[in-house]
């Protein structure tokens, strides 16, 4: 289980520091500000270590309090820049205020950023009303690590002459972290990468704290990744190896406003080219080029990128089926890397006819398997074959060639792809690979009648297949 710190909160309470800004109601007491209101907003990784540089910083702070019934703002203020350093973690303020209720908003990051508000451009500044903050967009032509833009809100009841809240602090970015590796079936072959694009990276987001809305328009795009030089793809790491690596050590990480779809049902989400996230990787198999297509999804099973979290995804270059086992583990930004953790592989595997139990297949005979793969979760399982020309694996009919972890089974068939030809002798391979990697659906010492106690002819992840007739 993943243990998570809490992540971006604002506290209220009495402190003071020395910051450039300019305020509105700084000063003496207006009358009837007869209660007291310290702000201290932080915005600190807590032990989480997932946080890239910058990731974690105010560079620039509009803070204001409204009052929270008819919308009066009783205090603003706007910090562009933190002392002794141009960006800092925290804010420290106390003010003077009414003893309504208050309606606290905090953008942080918004120096140089584009706003608009129903259809307007909008400048943030110290009086900015309320009206205007809950219509608020912003547009970005480009992300950095060192400038992500968040909101915070919050409704405080004042209680007393003193009183104390907190928000928790929101990005508007998630962040995709690319892990790219080539599997273990091509140790021997050299894949280079040669680029990765982002696909349907969003531009355009909502400024209001925890919604999900998506404005209209044109708001997507694609980010292409260039490596600087050429250089050629490592084997898959094994889970322990891949769980310790660290956000810098990604090929690539790439920012987007949050993309909904809007979905309802998880067992109907499809993905769309022209609007859902997906990533295409181009590489070069042995100078030969090739592109994988892998698609992103949140953990409800959604085709949607959101908000405040990071994608961490292992990217496994497939072959022969210019497949992408794309593995997405989606992770608040204060995670600790020790915290990530991995189920060991579970799975079922069973033949279903005697095509399937004996290696033999012919036109009116298939090979009929019974896969289930039930851990870890996230995994991406697909079935292979080494002779792609004379035999092919069914995708209608009820049967597939890959899938994912699911407590249900999936059943895969093998059938000829030619007709029979007397003293022509044709065989394949037969195997499965659960996030690029063989895995034992043949294993030694099995009770079975083949070699070494084998269920089935062949190896231990390889099952020997021939066409009889």
């Amino acid at each position: 289980m993943q243990k998570y710190k809490i992540a971006r909160i604002i506290l209220l309470f009495a402190v003071s520091v020395q910051m450039l800004s300019c305020s509105k109601t700084a000063g003496d007491d207006p009358a009837g500000m007869d209660a007291s209101l310290a702000l201290s907003l932080l915005t600190r990784n807590g032990n989480g270590d997932l946080a890239l540089t910058g990731e974690d910083e105010f560079t620039s702070l509009a803070v204001y309090i409204f009052n929270h019934d008819n919308g009066d703002l009783e205090f603003s203020e706007l910090v562009t820049d933190f002392t002794p350093e141009s960006a800092a973690n925290s804010y420290v303020r106390s003010v003077r205020v009414t003893k309504d209720k208050k309606a606290i908003y905090a953008v942080a990051n918004y120096a140089g950023k584009n706003f608009t508000a129903n259809g307007q451009a909008v400048t943030i500044d110290e009086n900015t009303p309320k009206s205007t903050l809950d219509a608020l967009e912003i547009v970005s032509s480009s992300f950095s690590a060192d400038d992500i833009a968040m909101i915070g809100k919050t409704a405080t009841t004042m209680s007393g002459t003193a009183v104390n809240a907190s928000v928790e602090m929101e990005r508007l970015v998630g962040r995709v972290d690319m892990h790219v590796f080539k599997s273990a079936e091509l140790t021997d072959d050299l894949v280079e990468l040669t680029s990765i694009e982002f696909r349907n990276q969003v531009v355009r987001s909502n400024v209001q704290y925890q919604s999900k809305a998506m404005p209209g328009g044109d708001i997507r795009r694609t980010e292409t990744y260039t490596p600087a030089a050429a250089g050629y793809l490592d084997v898959v790491p094994d889970d322990a190896d891949y769980a310790a690596l660290k956000p810098s050590d990604a090929e690539k990480s790439f920012y987007s406003y949050q993309n909904i779809s809007g979905e309802e049902d998880p067992s109907g989400a499809a993905p769309d080219d022209a609007s859902t996230p997906y990533l295409l990787v181009n590489v070069k198999v042995n100078g030969a080029p090739v592109t994988y297509r892998g698609d992103l999804k949140n953990i409800a099973g959604f085709y949607d990128l959101e908000r405040n979290r990071i994608y961490r995804v292992k990217a496994v270059v497939g072959a022969p089926n210019d497949l992408l086992f794309l593995r997405v583990d989606i992770l608040k930004w204060d995670t600790e890397l020790s915290s990530i953790t991995y189920d060991e592989l579970a799975f079922a595997f069973s033949g279903v006819d005697y095509g399937a139990n004996y290696g033999q297949v012919s036109q009116s005979a298939p090979a009929t398997y019974d896969f289930k793969l039930t851990a870890p979760d996230g995994a991406v399982w697909a079935a292979n074959l080494t002779n792609g020309h004379d035999f092919k694996l069914l995708s209608e009919g009820g049967y597939v060639s890959q899938g994912i972890t699911r407590a249900d089974s999936y059943s895969v068939r093998i059938v000829p792809a030619k007709s029979f030809t007397p003293n022509v002798e044709r065989e394949t391979q037969f195997y499965i690979s659960i996030d690029g990697k063989k895995a034992k659906i043949n294993p030694d010492n099995a009770g079975g009648s083949f070699a070494e106690g084998r269920k089935y002819p062949g190896t231990e992840t390889d099952i020997l297949i021939k066409q009889i007739q």
